[in-house]
């Protein structure tokens, strides 16, 4: 709601009563993929978005804005992993001596909902998870100056992963002087509090000092859990004629720290062009501060400027940064290093459409944060209309409305590989089991445990741990089949020096060593190529440098030939393949895979397909999963080939028939003849189906039975070129399958 002043939030008003709270995020459904359609590379590194859905929407005369968002590893009732999301707003003025007025809301399901209702007295501002198990969460503006060199600061510990907060005294103190002609209440704490290498406690903020041009950036240092900091050193200060302030830091793949920075000029505009600058020493000293080197996924110049630049290194390596305004953005640096930023592209778009060229920066305000919510997936947070000054009345023709709300969105960010193995999913289905010794869970650290190691974290305490001082860590995992693996993730104690020997045997006897580390320190996952090799076990023996202290894998993840879904973005076209129509990528209606394809026809004039497109081969074995769950139809699973005449037939047309039949096509004869009977491969369940293809005839297997063999659909074969699976024809509709553990050989 457009207002020129807030009114107070009241403890009365609570989520349950806001307009269009706690819905969901979705994504494309496969209803939406009705053209040719096709995936991403699958060896590339992709952004995928889903839609925005409102958090909050409050009454007239109540403002939310400035959106922030972080995430803790917890675990549930069951004892299984989780990522418990903290979303906070404000509902002051965004005014420079305004006092906050925020809102937090919690969610247990790595963002989908927040049933926890509103928490008006947590405040505002940053918020960490210390490694005694509690949080900690400092405000954006001081309480008081208490002389030139010290403030009060806004500072609250929470010991049940946020539900309640006590006040936590705190004091910053520098050894220079504020210069409070220029900046009131001494600092700004903005963004990010992280360990320091020594165990310390950084803390960044923004400030200005007697005889600085304008703002600089600074981190502070405490030893004591955040009761005392103390300036500890420079990150960026007046550089090219511009002011350095409200920087966003993050530890980088290498360990480096890279800092983002908003920019202005003295006296003139008050946002720039983003900078950027590193340290390799903890954060002791830093490089010269240079413009940040972004280039945008439609090729388009990048943003000219930016506000509120928000650093994160996902579990899969990846460094994500979240900026805004005009407008809200998101890029990643695929290498996690942070150098430079690609594939830039707006989250979130709400200004005037009739507009002077200052109304552009109008509507959202750009202030959002980001949150890694899963190994591959960050959940951003924004804004509609900025507190107080984004959506005045004197705007008109918004691109979505003129009214306060925060919103959130998920992004999917993945790289190379589609052959991710979902072992969590597994293990909790039960299909997959897990023997170790690393099984130390600290009393306040619940999410260290066995499951650490598989849970999509690469946080300090989400990890398996072996607590002995004689021996080695080892952790094996024991496969529900015999897969070809070729690549494997290992991120080991964060921080710390250690090493890792990866084996895997297809018989739990025989062990071949494919990984040695050497030692190594991880701030996220190392994936390491394995060439192809049969596995139903694997074993990975963790031996850390300090023979004294614990062991920890912080994260495993296992990657093979069969295409699973899992490292492919929720909602698009899987991964290498062509010419989608009604095929997306689905996490629900799912079995121990927590991704499937979903293939879903809902048209009368289109039949639902999705095509793999391979090198030519004189043989082809085409492997996969199935389950029919929508109305009784037809499921089309074809390999395909080439002749003479034509690059593209269907070189074995095969199909499970609305009555669970299996059916072969002859073009010859325009003709179906079943060589399995009806009820073979029921509806409603899952069915392995296998095609063992030559030029001149092929296999069929179901559920690992041989079930007939077939000659070409097309005679006359001169290759082998992949496979399509489609629905029962172009009349029929609401056909509906899921399709996993695809392997093409």
């Amino acid at each position: 709601m457009r207002v020129s002043r807030p009114l107070a939030l009241t403890a009365g008003v609570t989520v349950a009563g806001v307009v269009a709270s706690l819905i969901p995020a979705t994504a494309p459904s496969a209803r939406d993929i009705d053209v040719p359609t096709d995936g991403a590379d699958p060896n590339g590194y992709v952004i995928a978005q889903h839609d925005p859905t409102t958090v909050f929407e409050p009454p007239p005369g109540v403002i939310g804005g400035n959106a922030t968002v972080e995430a803790f590893d917890a675990v549930d009732a069951d004892g299984l992993p989780v990522r418990r999301v903290q979303m906070t707003w404000q509902s002051n003025e965004d005014v420079a001596a305004a006092d906050s007025e925020a809102s937090m809301v919690l969610s247990d399901d790595g963002g989908y909902t927040f049933p926890s209702g509103l928490n008006t007295d947590t405040g505002a501002g940053w918020f960490s998870k210390l490694r005694d198990g509690s949080l900690i969460g400092v405000e954006f503006i001081p309480r008081r100056v208490v002389d030139e060199h010290t403030v009060e600061l806004i500072a609250r510990r929470s010991t049940d992963n946020g539900s309640t907060w006590k006040d936590l005294p705190s004091t910053f103190t520098t050894d220079l002087s504020f210069d409070g002609s220029k900046f009131d209440r001494g600092i700004r704490v903005h963004r990010d509090i992280f360990y320091a290498g020594d165990g310390a406690l950084l803390m960044t903020y923004y400030t200005t000092y007697a005889g600085d041009p304008g703002y600089r950036t600074e981190l502070a240092r405490s030893t004591d859990g955040g009761a005392t900091w103390n300036r500890y050193a420079t990150v960026a200060q007046f550089t090219d004629g511009r002011t350095m302030g409200e920087s966003g830091i993050e530890r980088a793949a290498n360990g480096d720290l890279v800092a983002v920075h908003r920019t202005g000029i003295p006296g003139g505009a008050n946002f720039g062009p983003l900078y950027v600058n590193r340290s390799s020493d903890d954060g002791r000293t830093w490089t010269r501060p240079e413009p940040l080197q972004l280039t945008t996924a439609s090729g388009e110049p990048a943003p000219a400027t930016g506000v509120m630049p928000v650093l994160r290194l996902l579990p899969n390596g990846i460094m994500t940064l979240t900026f805004g305004r005009p407008d809200n953005w998101i890029a990643i640096s695929p290498d996690g290093l942070g150098h430079s930023f690609e594939q830039a592209q707006t989250t979130y778009v709400n200004h005037p459409r009739v507009n002077a060229a200052f109304q552009r920066n109008h509507g959202s305000s750009g202030n959002g944060a980001h949150a890694v919510v899963a190994a591959n997936r960050v959940m951003i947070v924004g804004d509609n209309c900025a507190p107080s000054w984004g959506c005045p009345e004197t705007d008109a023709g918004f691109t979505v409305d003129g009214e306060y709300r925060v919103w959130k969105k998920f992004v999917d960010v993945v790289g190379p590989n589609v052959g991710k193995i979902d072992l969590l999913g597994k293990v909790e289905a039960g299909t997959v089991t897990i023997d170790t010794n690393m099984t130390h869970t600290p009393p306040k650290l619940p999410e260290t445990s066995r499951l650490g190691a598989i849970d999509g974290s690469t946080d300090w305490a989400s990890a398996a741990m072996f607590r002995s001082v004689r021996g080695e860590g080892v952790y094996t995992v024991h496969l529900d089949r015999e897969y070809t693996l070729n690549q494997i993730g290992l991120a080991l104690q964060y921080g710390a020096p250690g090493a890792a020997r990866v084996e895997v045997s297809a018989d739990g006897a025989s062990w071949t060593e494919v990984v040695d580390t050497g030692t190594i320190t991880s701030y996220t996952q190392t994936y390491y190529p394995v060439s192809d090799v049969r596995a139903r076990h694997v074993r990975v023996t963790v031996a850390d440098t300090d023979p004294q202290g614990p062991e920890f894998l912080g994260e495993l993840e296992l990657y093979s030939t069969t295409d699973s879904f899992e490292n492919d973005p929720v909602g698009q076209v899987p991964r290498g393949y062509t010419s989608a129509i009604g095929a997306t990528v689905t996490d629900f209606d799912v079995d121990d895979s927590r991704h499937v394809m979903r293939l879903a026809d809902a048209w009368t004039d289109k039949i639902a397909t999705a095509r793999w497109v391979s090198d030519p081969a004189d043989e082809q074995t085409l492997a996969f999963r199935v389950n029919s769950i929508g109305y009784a139809r037809g499921f089309a699973f074809t390999t395909m080939g080439s002749t003479d005449d034509d690059s593209e037939v269907p070189a074995y047309h095969l199909n499970i028939g609305a009555d669970g039949s299996i059916g072969w096509y002859s073009y010859e004869t325009n003709t179906w003849t079943k060589i399995a009977p009806a009820g073979s491969a029921p509806q409603r369940a899952w069915h392995d189906l296998r095609v063992e293809a030559a030029l001149d005839g092929a296999e069929v297997f179901l559920g690992g039975e041989s079930v007939g063999t077939v000659e070409p659909s097309t005679p006359g074969l001169t290759a082998l070129t992949g496979h399509q699976f489609s629905s029962s024809g172009t009349p029929s509709q609401y056909d509906h399958f899921l399709i996993d553990d695809v392997e093409q050989s």
